[in-house]
């Protein structure tokens, strides 16, 4: 597949990728990298000084709302929670996201280090599912 030659200079030198429904800059931290799914509206990118890796796009689901999918990799290990929080709170923000596990036969792997997750991105905080955090009495809170 042929690469496109204008986005990775543009990237290269400005790190903003227009999408739609969104438009995503690149976080600090992170550098985009060739991705033959750049064709296709994915991107890749890469964390600076880090082994983290991630895929990112945004399209219309089954459902006909706009999602936004982060895939999130490591080379010989899963990624943390603290690698799935930094990537949460750099690429999809202060919104809900979630992880989906769904039943086996619906499973698709590709990398046996690799995570998703998913932000609802045209509502005002991404929620699509009933508030679970609560605070606890005399334990806290419960998220």
């Amino acid at each position: 597949m042929q690469l496109d030659a204008k986005y990775y200079l543009m990237s290269s030198i400005t790190q903003s990728v227009q999408f739609k429904p969104w438009e995503f800059t690149c976080p600090d931290g992170w550098q985009v990298i060739p991705y033959p799914g750049a064709a296709y509206g994915s991107h890749a990118l890469r964390e600076r000084g880090g082994g983290l890796r991630v895929i990112v796009d945004c399209e219309a689901k089954s459902d006909g709302h706009p999602w936004l999918h982060v895939s999130v990799s490591r080379k010989n290990w899963t990624p943390s929670h603290a690698d799935m929080a930094r990537v949460k709170a750099d690429f999809i923000g202060n919104r809900y996201a979630y992880a989906v596990w769904p039943p086996a036969e619906k499973y698709v792997n590709l990398h046996p280090y690799c995570l998703h997750l998913w932000a609802r991105w045209d509502d005002t905080d991404g929620r699509v599912l009933p508030e679970f955090s609560a605070v606890l009495p005399g334990i806290g809170k419960s998220i």
